[in-house]
This record gives structure tokens, sequence and C-alpha cells, in this order.
């Protein structure tokens, strides 16, 4: 299958230790998660071209899944300012592997 884009927010629900996902709904689908293949931190500055100061940086854990329906996804946790504050726990679905 071909990689498909997406850049959507989601609905996860998660652990919550060691906060990692279990399922994520995409356009009202429920995709349960079979396994994290891969999860790494982005740390990086937003490619805008303008000098940043250290807390304009990106905080986010991205994860590699795949579902129990045998598809792969890359979504990822935006952190935000706050790790607990429901108002900063936004989850995205970047791309279909």
């Amino acid at each position: 299958m071909p990689e498909r884009f997406f850049g959507k927010r989601i609905f996860v629900q998660r652990d919550e230790e060691p906060r990692r996902p279990l399922s994520f709904e995409l356009d009202g689908q429920e995709h349960s998660i079979e396994h994290v293949m891969v999860s790494w931190q982005d740390y990086g500055f937003p490619d805008d071209g303008r000098k940043h100061t250290w807390i304009q940086r990106r905080h986010r854990s991205y994860y590699r899944v795949r579902t129990t329906e045998d598809e792969t996804f890359e979504i990822y946790y935006d952190r935000g300012v706050s790790l607990d504050h429901p108002h900063h726990m936004k989850w995205y679905v970047t791309k279909q592997l």
C-alpha cells in the first residue's frame, strides 16, 4: 500500500504510565494498537527561517504503531507546555505506511 498522509487530530486511549497509545479513532474508525514498533522525541525548532528561543521548541512524542488490522501508522503526541493538562493533550496522525 502506498503511503497516505493525514495531518489530522485524533482521539487516543493511552496507558497512564508509560503514556503509550493503546488505540485511536481516525475518521470514525477505531484502530487498536497491537505493537509500538518505535518511538522518538522531537525537540526541534519550527522551520520558518526565523531565529527562535528555546521555549519555542516543539515537544512531540512520535510513535510508529502496528494495529490489530495489520496496518502501520505514524502518530504523535504534541505535549505543548504540559504533560497532564487536558487542554494541551493533542494527538495527531501524520501518515499510514
